[in-house]
């Protein structure tokens, strides 16, 4: 009796020992890891400004935007579609044209309607119509893509921002100059496609890769 008391008073010892020595290795562990995090922090500080501007910079990266980061590619586009406007516009007077290519001209008009002179010949009502549909679907646009997840819909939330920079290229064309600007003439011998620009290219490319979003997610 006495000798299995004493095996069991070992056993209880040893168990006692494994115990605190494992308790000890989770706390240094612990200790490891909330040293790195704490150092990771501390870099990623060092690139975020101090005062208000690094308030602001925090509190972007603390908020779930969700896939809002692919807007600047419909900044880009707004300003690609801008930048050649105001190139056209310098050099050429309504009308002038240009040829590139045996099938390409650049040719300036004054679109009064939507893309590819749709309702080009209205009397004027079209202008604010068009510029409240283009607003109203580009926020439409915004805030779905903050709800988009971040990661998973990069081909969703591509075609989106496309649609959206298209749009507000030519909402802005439309309150500044009441019209759109368009120079991009496709011909081939008597067949003339409708004059357009880069806004309404991206609306389109958008558009041709939100349907194929549509088909390779048709299960889902």
């Amino acid at each position: 009796m006495i000798s299995k008391k004493k095996t069991i008073k070992k056993t209880s010892k040893n168990t006692d020992k494994k115990s605190s020595e494992l308790g000890l290795k989770k706390r240094a562990t612990k200790a490891k890891t909330s040293k790195k995090t704490s150092k990771k922090v501390l870099k990623s500080d060092k690139h975020v400004p101090a005062g208000f501007w690094g308030f602001l910079v925090r509190s972007w990266h603390s908020m779930d935007l969700g896939a809002s980061r692919w807007l600047w590619l419909a900044v880009t586009v707004v300003i690609l579609d801008q930048w050649t406007k105001s190139l056209i516009m310098d050099r050429f007077d309504e009308f002038d044209s240009v040829t590139l290519l045996p099938v390409l001209d650049f040719m300036r008009i004054h679109n009064t309607g939507a893309a590819f002179s749709f309702l080009s010949d209205a009397s004027g009502w079209q202008r604010w119509m068009f510029t409240g549909l283009g607003i109203g679907a580009s926020t439409v646009i915004c805030v779905w893509l903050i709800k988009l997840p971040s990661r998973g819909q990069a081909l969703l939330a591509v075609s989106l921002a496309f649609i959206m920079g298209g749009a507000l290229g030519n909402v802005i064309d439309r309150i500044l100059w009441g019209h759109v600007v368009d120079f991009i003439r496709v011909h081939y011998q008597e067949w003339f496609f409708p004059v357009f620009n880069v806004a309404d290219s991206a609306i389109t490319l958008g558009a041709v890769l939100l349907i194929l979003d549509t088909l390779l997610n048709r299960e889902s």
